[in-house]
């Protein structure tokens, strides 16, 4: 998304002389990019990473994760490139993508493994499969198998279980951990262009009350 902020500068810069109207590129970079700064700012702190700080609830899926909090970076203005940047990192953007905007996403390889009633021990606090947990089950070939148990249904492909104890009659049970689809649908749950058009355009924190105190700085200090 993009904020278009050129109607509040010329509103703003009504009345001023020659010379003052020449503070104004340095007056607007700064003000750019001290808001970039704090939207972005690092370690959840900035107004994009506290808007994420929930708690993260299993139950209702909303909340979010370090790894979210975390995830946004800006690139500077300068006074001839009056534009700074609010991004998260390539890294992430297929994640934060989804979070944004929804949509449905396909797997890169076969499948998409989601987790199922049976997955809590190896899910982590925010409901995402721990780190190596899939890995584990799949060297696991006494405990785990993966695909679909003989004679079940036509959308039983996945990541099995077998637990209890082994019986003559028809060895272990066994529990789906892990299913795979084609693919998952994901709805918006993070609002980044409400958050930051809010920011921006508010009375105490936004474009005008710092524009102003960084215009008449520089005007003062061009004197």
């Amino acid at each position: 998304m993009k904020i278009d902020l050129r109607s509040n500068i010329k509103e703003v810069s009504k009345g001023l002389t020659r010379t003052q109207k020449k503070q104004i590129p340095f007056a607007v970079s700064k003000t750019l990019n001290q808001l970039a700064f704090e939207l972005s700012k690092k370690k959840g702190t900035g107004v994009l990473g506290k808007a994420t700080t929930k708690k993260f609830d299993k139950k209702t899926g909303k909340g979010a994760t370090k790894f979210t909090q975390k995830n946004f970076f800006y690139d500077k203005s300068s006074k001839r490139s009056l534009t700074a940047t609010v991004f998260w990192d390539d890294s992430r953007a297929d994640y934060m993508k989804f979070q944004v905007y929804g949509g449905t996403r396909f797997p890169n390889k076969r499948a998409i493994r989601v987790s199922t009633r049976h997955s809590n021990k190896y899910l982590d606090a925010f409901g995402n499969f721990k780190k190596g947990a899939i890995d584990e089950m799949m060297q696991d070939k006494s405990k785990f198998f993966s695909g679909s148990p003989k004679g079940a249904k036509k959308y039983s492909e996945g990541i099995w279980e077998r637990y209890g104890r082994s019986t003559k009659r028809g060895g272990q049970k066994i529990r789906m951990v892990a299913a795979y689809q084609k693919d998952a649908q994901y709805k918006p749950l993070f609002p980044f262009g409400k958050i930051a058009d809010t920011y921006v355009f508010s009375p105490k924190h936004g474009f005008q009350r710092k524009f102003l105190k960084n215009l008449a700085d520089a005007i003062a200090d061009a004197k």
